[in-house]
C-alpha cells in the first residue's frame, strides 16, 4: 500500500481508500463480500464521497459490495465508540447481525437470517471504522483474520 494522505476526508484520501477496499474485495478469494469505511472524526464525515452523483454529503466514505445506509453507519459508529455495539443487533445494508465476539478494537457477529449464513466484522483503526461482511461458504475463521489484516494495514498508514 502506498503512503496515506494526511486527511481521510480529502478527495485523494478517499480515492486511495477506494483502491484499498477494491483490493480487499478482489484479493480476498471471495472471503469478504462487502466493505464500508466510516471516519471516526465528525469533520471527516462531511466529506463528499466521489461516488455520490448528487454531491450529497455522507457519513460513509467508501463502500463496495454492501449498501451501508447512513443511519446504520451512524448507529454502528456511535455504539462502537461507546463500546456498546454488542448490546443490540447491528444492521448493515438492511441485514441483521448479532455480535458474538468482542475484542479490544473489533466486534464480530453472525447473520441472523434463516435463509443465508454469513457475518460481519467491525474494526476500529486510528481514524476509521472498517465494516466488512462475508457470506457462506466463507467461515469466520477465514474472513476475520483477513479483515483484521486489512485494518492493520490501514492503521500502519495512519488511517
Amino acid at each position: 500500500m502506498p503512503s496515506a494522505p494526511q486527511d481521510a476526508g480529502t478527495a485523494s484520501a478517499i480515492k486511495a481508500l477506494e483502491r484499498y477496499v477494491n483490493g480487499l474485495i478482489t484479493d480476498s478469494s471471495r472471503l469478504v463480500q462487502g466493505c464500508a469505511i466510516v471516519p471516526l472524526a465528525p469533520s471527516e464525515q462531511t466529506a463528499v464521497a466521489p461516488s455520490s452523483s448528487s454531491g450529497r454529503k455522507t457519513i460513509v466514505l467508501v463502500q463496495k459490495g454492501t449498501a451501508l445506509r447512513a443511519p446504520e453507519a451512524a448507529t454502528i459508529l456511535e455504539r462502537t465508540l461507546a463500546g456498546t455495539l454488542h448490546r443490540d443487533y447491528v444492521y448493515v445494508g438492511g441485514a441483521q447481525y448479532m455480535i458474538t465476539n468482542v475484542q479490544r478494537r473489533s466486534f464480530y457477529g453472525r447473520l441472523m437470517s434463516a435463509a443465508a449464513a454469513g457475518g460481519v466484522v467491525v474494526v476500529k483503526t486510528n481514524k476509521l471504522l472498517v465494516v466488512a461482511t462475508y457470506a457462506a461458504p466463507a467461515l469466520p475463521a477465514e474472513a476475520v483474520p483477513h479483515v483484521e489484516k486489512f485494518a492493520d494495514e490501514l492503521a500502519k498508514l495512519d488511517y
